[in-house]
């Protein structure tokens, strides 16, 4: 667009090196340059060998101004095209002095897509003759890519004979940071204005000198109305001698917390949430306020605390009707544990009745054929047929008779004694000092007719002289609910299964009592849960889910001894109960 300008004379421009480089001073260095070029073309114009031996000097003047300014210097002659970058120019975009040739095509293609317009409208419009001189700001291209935000000044100091401009100069300058801080200033301004909390600068008298939009909306005044106001204005727990203290108190901490509470423009009055700010601005002290309305967050605490009263309420309650249900389950578990005691004792009646009927129906049968014998040898004493030989058969016979009623009847009180015994210690929790074998044997009378309705076998393997001071009955009890614990779940499809009780004694007066079978088995998940009450695998089927329960307890609660338990699927159950051959001292109820 300048190519029909005619070249201008040669000029040497020289720029104080002292020369400041901020904006407002940028126009002085090109008006500086300018003057220095005039003299330059009007004292050399007739004399061009003249001009070239004072270059040197001028040129290294230059040269040192350029280097000491921050600012990019460009030098564009509008006749040939050419165009001059100092090295800051260059090194502001983070390339290398030199690293491309100066020129106008150069610059247009690193200035963005969307600036280049009208920086090119603006500089137009100066060599029109517009402007005096020029002032715009684009962004540029760095090396890496980014976009740098510059700041260009320029004006024309060369003109021909009619005026047509002949050569330009100008500065460069960074301002990204500028731009950078101009933008996070903005969006700090349009943060606040749009913030939902309402924000006031106030000054050392208690005046608002600014506010944002939700200041004016919550109370109901206009910007204007606002800026007139003071904080008592707005805050009936503030008057003017209560701020000069708070005003002090901000200032000491930095920083304040508190509740208060704001009246509107018709006489309403809210809660809110203050937090103050002590800010120093551009020499001046702020108390920099946001403010937070309140009554939402009071009705929802109001809400919240009536619902952790009746929640308070109905935990009470729960709690209340849960002791009452736990006294009523242990109540029932108790019953249940008395339910159990008394099916054992059921079962050893049955087991004395079973056992009894073979001795009581002999002496039965004795007593009966005795009888007979004896209403026989009655007719013959009377009829006077009764000879000596019938005699002596009658008194053979009688003894025999009484002999077999002596010892059936002596079976019958044996196997009431040990009935006897077995029934007092599981009804009651009586300590005494027993023979662990004599006791075994016992409880294993009384649960005969158990196993003579199938055809498993039980091993014992208890030496005598096992002297244990302790409580029988809850021994008794323990090895009847594992017999039965086997005979009922352990051998499920079983034909001949076989319990084995061994026991001996440990160096540590303690006796360990083995309980073995050879049924089914137990799952994992099984074992894991089989002393927990009324934990049963055959629900609905008569089980209680007991029985092992009261075993676990018996053992370590009234004998004072540990159980343990190991099974698998098909290989049977193997419990080991290792009890002190004295027990510990129990507060009992017999």
């Amino acid at each position: 667009m300048h190519a029909g300008l005619r070249p201008a004379r040669a000029a040497i421009i020289a720029i104080p090196a002292n020369q400041p480089s901020q904006p407002d001073n940028r126009m002085t260095v090109i008006s500086h340059v300018q003057t220095q070029v005039e003299q330059s073309v009007e004292a050399h114009s007739g004399d061009l060998a003249t001009d070239r031996a004072v270059r040197p000097g001028s040129e290294d003047r230059l040269r040192l101004v350029i280097e000491a300014t921050s600012d990019g210097v460009w030098d564009w002659n509008l006749q040939t095209g050419e165009m001059f970058f100092s090295d800051r120019w260059y090194t502001m975009l983070d390339y290398a002095p030199g690293e491309f040739a100066a020129g106008y095509a150069v610059w247009r293609e690193r200035v963005h897509p969307d600036d280049i317009d009208a920086a090119e409208a603006t500089v137009q419009a100066h060599l029109d003759g517009h402007l005096p001189e020029f002032s715009i700001e684009f962004r540029m291209q760095a090396k890496n890519g980014d976009w740098r935000w510059i700041n260009s000044r320029g004006k024309v100091i060369v003109y021909d004979a009619i005026g047509k401009p002949l050569r330009m100069v100008g500065t460069n300058v960074d301002i990204h940071a500028r731009k950078q801080a101009e933008s996070a200033l903005r969006l700090a301004q349009l943060s606040i204005q749009r913030a939902s909390d309402a924000v006031f600068w106030i000054t050392p008298g208690g005046r608002f000198i600014e506010v944002n939009d939700q200041a004016c909306h919550s109370l109901g005044y206009s910007r204007d109305e606002m800026l007139s106001m003071a904080v008592w204005d707005i805050d009936p727990n503030f008057s003017p001698e209560d701020w000069p203290p708070h005003w002090q108190r901000t200032r000491q901490l930095g920083k304040r917390l508190f509740e208060t509470r704001h009246r509107r423009r018709d006489g309403t009055i809210f809660p809110v949430e203050v937090t103050a700010n002590a800010v120093e601005y551009d020499g001046g002290q702020y108390d920099f306020a946001f403010v937070r309305d309140m009554t939402e967050r009071k009705r929802v605490e109001a809400d919240l605390q009536r619902h952790r009263e009746h929640l308070e309420d109905l935990v009470n309650e729960r709690t209340a009707a849960l002791a009452r249900t736990n006294v009523e389950l242990h109540q029932a578990m108790a019953q249940l544990v008395e339910s159990e005691k008394l099916a054992a004792l059921g079962h050893l009646v049955a087991g004395v009745a079973h056992e009894l009927n073979t001795p009581l129906g002999n002496a039965r049968m004795v007593a009966s054929t005795l009888g007979e014998q004896l209403r026989e040898f009655a007719l013959a004493v009377e009829s006077g047929s009764l000879r000596r030989s019938q005699l002596e058969a009658f008194l053979s016979r009688s003894r025999e008779a009484v002999n077999l009623l002596e010892r059936n009847t002596a079976r019958a009180a044996d196997l009431i004694g040990h009935f006897k015994q077995v029934a007092v210690d599981q009804s009651t929790v009586r300590r005494r000092s027993f023979d662990l074998r004599q006791t075994v044997e016992e409880v294993l009378t009384t649960l005969q007719p158990m196993f003579k309705r199938s055809r498993h076998q039980i091993a014992v393997d208890i030496p005598a002289g096992l002297e244990l001071d302790s409580y029988p009955g809850p021994l008794e009890q323990i090895i009847a609910n594992l017999i039965g614990n086997s005979l009922t779940h352990g051998f499920t499809g079983i034909e001949t299964g076989l319990i084995e009780l061994k026991a001996d004694a440990t160096d540590t007066r303690q006796i360990v009592l083995r309980y073995a079978d050879n049924g089914i088995g137990m799952s994992a998940a099984t074992l894991k849960r089989i002393f927990e009450p009324f934990f049963t695998t055959r629900l609905g089927q008569g089980s209680s889910g007991l029985g092992l329960y009261i075993v676990y307890n018996l053992v370590t609660g009234v004998l004072g001894g540990t159980i343990h338990v190991d099974s698998s699927l098909d290989r049977g159950a193997r419990f080991t109960l290792t009890l002190p051959l004295s027990a510990p001292d129990h507060q009992v109820m017999t």
